[in-house]
């Protein structure tokens, strides 16, 4: 039973413990209220640390989000980055536990706004997070009415999806762990004088 266990142990916890603290989340999932609207879904962008400056390309691989005001929702697929212009810089910290916005030099002529829309133009239905100055603010600006508040950067904006093979092993893990443990547990003593 032992060597049962140990065989768990080294199949099941060791490898799950490698794949967890090496896996890198990549889905994160949105969940915003703010005002009379709310933000939900799934962005997909790779782990790693971004400046947007000048326009510069969206680190983002996917958007899938519903922004809601006034129960109307509406479909945000793509990202624009044509509101952070001049010295307006926006972060992106996309760690493996969270995605994390924030802001830096945005002034009304040098914005450091990042925006899903729901097409790929800053004037129709979108949301917006980022500084035109102090402070900062996410807002909704949608057909159905619009929904603007005060933001302070950074700004954590989602958490990260973990990986449905990094859960399954986990999960292997901690069944072998709970197996090891009960073979080793002492038994209780029989007292010869019973």
């Amino acid at each position: 039973m032992k060597k049962l266990a140990r065989a768990l142990w080294v199949l099941g916890v060791a490898p799950a413990m490698v794949v967890a603290s090496s896996a890198q989340a990549t889905l994160y999932s949105v969940n915003r209220s703010f005002g009379t609207a709310t933000l939900t879904g799934i962005l997909d962008i790779p782990v790693g640390n971004y400046t947007i400056q000048n326009e510069s390309a969206s680190p983002f691989s996917s958007v899938s989000l519903t922004l809601t005001v006034n129960g109307f929702p509406w479909e945000l697929t793509h990202v624009l980055t044509d509101d952070i212009r001049g010295i307006g810089r926006f972060f992106i910290d996309a760690s493996p536990a969270s995605l994390t916005f924030s802001t830096a030099n945005g002034d009304g002529s040098n914005p450091a706004d990042l925006v899903f829309s729901d097409l790929d133009t800053s004037t129709h239905n979108r949301y917006v997070i980022g500084s035109d100055g102090s402070p900062g603010f996410e807002a909704a600006y949608t057909h159905s009415g619009d929904a603007v508040v005060g933001a302070v950067f950074p700004i954590v904006f989602a958490t990260a999806i973990p990986e449905p093979g990094t859960v399954t092993l986990l999960a292997l893990g901690l069944i072998a762990l709970g197996a090891a443990r009960r073979t080793v547990a002492p038994r209780p003593s029989r007292d010869p004088a019973e």
